[in-house]
């Protein structure tokens, strides 16, 4: 799904207001019940499988990812570089949601890649893509800190 017209992907400025939409609460327990969950995000009525590279910015820092979906959750792995610690490495559970502006793509549990041990630096990534009416498509990450750009895609698998 998210192979799907990426090319003509929009500014990120203009989707701005749906942060509140897919920056969640970082406290928030994805496993609550549903009488408690987040602002009007549901299960999504398809599973995404495959595996897309990722490039966003934020503060002039690059970031690459590789997201490997797998049905409902996934993981995720990014590269950047860390102004005070040099290239850094970090890995994060991904679970799909759906929400009245697009599908949603949540990360959690940020840790140093290929240990349990949380990075206290690295705020999880949330992923916003929707496909307008008009065929046009939107990428865009928010943390949350709610740091957000637009975001490039390219589906490998």
């Amino acid at each position: 799904m998210l192979g799907i017209g990426l090319l003509s992907i929009e500014s990120a400025d203009a989707r701005y207001p749906l942060i509140k939409a897919i920056v969640p609460s970082p406290s928030t327990n994805l496993s609550q019940s549903s009488s408690n969950k987040i602002s009007q995000l549901s299960d999504p009525n398809s599973p995404l499988y495959g595996i897309w590279k990722l490039k966003y910015s934020v503060d002039g820092i690059i970031y690459q990812s590789l997201l490997v979906m797998n049905g409902y959750s996934g993981n995720m792995r990014t590269r950047y570089y860390h102004p005070r610690l040099g290239t850094q490495v970090v890995d994060q559970t991904i679970y799909l949601k759906s929400s009245p502006d697009g599908l949603i793509l949540l990360g959690s549990d940020p840790v140093y890649a290929g240990t349990s041990r949380r990075n206290p630096y690295y705020s999880a990534d949330n992923f916003l893509f929707s496909i307008e009416p008009d065929g046009s498509t939107h990428f865009i990450t928010c943390d949350y800190n709610k740091r957000c750009s637009s975001v490039g895609a390219q589906k490998i698998r």
